[in-house]
């Protein structure tokens, strides 16, 4: 299990305000990432993870998920497709891990060559409703850039990836460069005014928009459906590491728990540390699942994710954890236009 410190992510209120009305900076540099060149490199990747590889185009980008053969996750990757190879992004930390099991799993006929790029491509990431009026303003057009699309543009004479990355309070950018350069175009922004996400903040708004995080909810205790990566998953693509596993449970339509928002009516009795999962959530005094985050969000109070049995994952189901009583809900959080728990203190 995973050790981690047990303090509640509390959000700084410049940063926070920013991701939702202006532009936040994420330093995201600890994300591994990993080129994929010669022939058979989408081959490759499309009979190891989860999502439709060979049939992406230059340009463009998707969301896959390496997973055990019984369909446990091993990391939540996104992919971009450049005219001379693949570049993946991996989960904070994971760079190297996923390095070593890709070459692991070439075979001798294979023609692929898989590099570390983690000395040599740094990331920071845009987000906001003025993200991409600032990138603008330095000369780098991201309007007709995708979702998860990638283009390769040039700032200051330096090299850039530009790619899409999963929105938080406005649109995301995943900027992508040699170390010096992102440095100098990190503080570009933020004389632009961009605000520095701290990782407390960060924490807080992601946990709000339900995304995952490696040793959290990305984990090899859960399978991709479980977490909600439909869209990271083919299902008429043919085999790959776990398909029977997890095509069984999308047929059968059993998942046996959902990850699911919560929200808390007070702070739940932790310990000062703790394993993920931090705590077991309870439905009349049997275990209903696992309490995976928690922080203190300006707009909803108290929430958390977790991964909640089927039997008790409808919205507005009430359960209990170390103390606490906490109300399941649909995630993202607000979509339902609610805010603060309506028990918890204004």
């Amino acid at each position: 299990m995973m050790m981690t410190d047990i303090c509640v992510s509390r959000a700084r209120p410049e940063a926070y305000a920013a991701a939702y009305t202006g532009a936040a900076l994420h330093d995201s540099s600890a994300r591994g990432h990993v080129w994929m060149r010669d022939r058979d490199r989408a081959a490759l990747l499309h009979r190891l993870s989860t999502n439709h590889i060979e049939r992406l185009q230059p340009g463009e980008g998707t969301e896959t998920v390496l997973t055990t053969p019984i369909g446990r996750m091993i990391d939540l990757l996104d992919v971009y497709c450049l005219e001379d190879g693949l570049l993946l992004v991996t989960s904070p930390g994971q760079g190297a891990t996923i390095y070593g099991y890709l070459r692991k799993n070439i075979f001798f006929n294979d023609r692929v060559k898989v590099e570390d790029a983690g000395a040599t491509l740094g990331e920071v990431t845009l987000y906001g409703p003025r993200a991409a009026a600032l990138l603008a303003g330095l000369g780098i057009a991201v309007a007709e850039l995708a979702p998860r699309g990638i283009a390769v543009a040039t700032w200051q004479d330096t090299p850039l990836y530009v790619a899409g990355a999963a929105p938080i309070g406005g649109s995301g950018y995943r900027l992508m460069a040699a170390p010096d350069a992102l440095k100098r175009l990190g503080a570009a922004l933020g004389a632009a005014g961009a605000v520095w996400l701290d990782a407390a903040t960060y924490d807080v708004l992601r946990v709000e928009r339900g995304y995952a995080a490696f040793g959290c909810e990305l984990s090899q205790e859960y399978i991709p459906l479980e977490t909600g990566l439909w869209s990271a998953v083919s299902f008429n693509k043919g085999c790959y590491v776990g398909q029977e596993i997890i095509a069984r449970m999308e047929s059968r339509g059993r998942l046996a728990r959902q990850l699911r928002g919560l929200r808390f009516a007070a702070l739940p009795e932790l310990p000062a540390e703790a394993s993920v999962p931090l705590a077991r959530l309870e439905a009349e005094g049997k275990e209903a699942g696992d309490l995976t985050s928690l922080v203190d969000s300006p707009r909803y109070g108290l929430i958390g994710l977790g991964y909640v049995r089927t039997a008790h994952a409808a919205p507005g189901t009430i359960l209990h954890v170390a103390g606490s009583r906490v109300e399941v809900t649909v995630l993202p959080f607000g979509e339902n236009g609610e805010t603060r728990f309506p028990h918890a203190p204004a």
